[in-house]
């Protein structure tokens, strides 16, 4: 076909044509290594993206990769969602494409199960290391404070900002008065719950 030709065709015209570019098109939309195709919507992946971020908080480079992996992926289940209604509503189903389509999804999913296993697994663990170093950090913060003297946090290796660690200070400290004044309100009525006891029993004894 010559160049021409090429600039003025209108794409395939007979039914098998039409077959092999719906697969072609499909296959390339479920399989696409591009994030984002031509018509869909950059505010809805990013409010995927902000939302899943929001929900499992990535502590490091490796776990914001492997939920990278897992927006992309359900963005593409998305899109496959798109093409079965889109097969389905027209009026000769694509039935290879359709069954293509289940194939791809189908081996999406179990790729998504085990990257969010991977990720669960690591994030627990690393969880569970960040807060270990947090306690270490806000120790030399604490003493920071006391002694009055520049941040040694920084100094020693730890990457916690004086933002965040004054937040778990004023937060330690707010809990621990929260639950002292629960405490003293809650001894404060079982005084009270003494003392009526106390005035019942009077009543009886003056009574009898």
């Amino acid at each position: 076909m010559s160049t021409e030709e090429k600039n003025h065709s209108t794409g395939p015209r007979t039914e098998e044509g039409k077959a092999i570019s719906s697969m072609n098109a499909l296959k390339h939309g479920l399989t696409a290594i591009t994030v984002l195709l031509p018509g869909e919507d950059p505010a809805a992946y990013q409010a995927l993206y902000d939302g899943t971020f929001r929900d499992f908080e990535p502590i490091n480079t490796t776990e914001t990769a492997l939920l990278q992996e897992l927006i992309d992926l359900q963005w593409r289940l998305r899109r496959a969602s798109g093409f079965e209604a889109r097969v389905l509503s027209s009026d000769a189903p694509d039935i290879k494409a359709l069954n293509s389509m289940s194939l791809i999804a189908a081996r999406m999913k179990r790729q998504y199960s085990t990257t969010l296993k991977e990720f669960q697994e690591l994030h627990r663990e690393n969880a569970k290391d960040r807060s270990s170093l947090q306690e270490d950090a806000m120790t030399l913060h604490k003493a920071d404070r006391y002694l009055n003297r520049p941040s040694t946090v920084a100094l020693w290796g730890f990457d916690f900002t004086t933002d965040d660690l004054d937040w778990h200070y004023d937060f330690e400290k707010a809990l621990a008065e929260a639950k002292e004044a629960v405490e003293n309100h809650e001894y404060e009525l079982d005084d009270l719950d003494d003392e009526s006891d106390d005035d019942s029993d009077d009543d009886l004894d003056l009574a009898a």
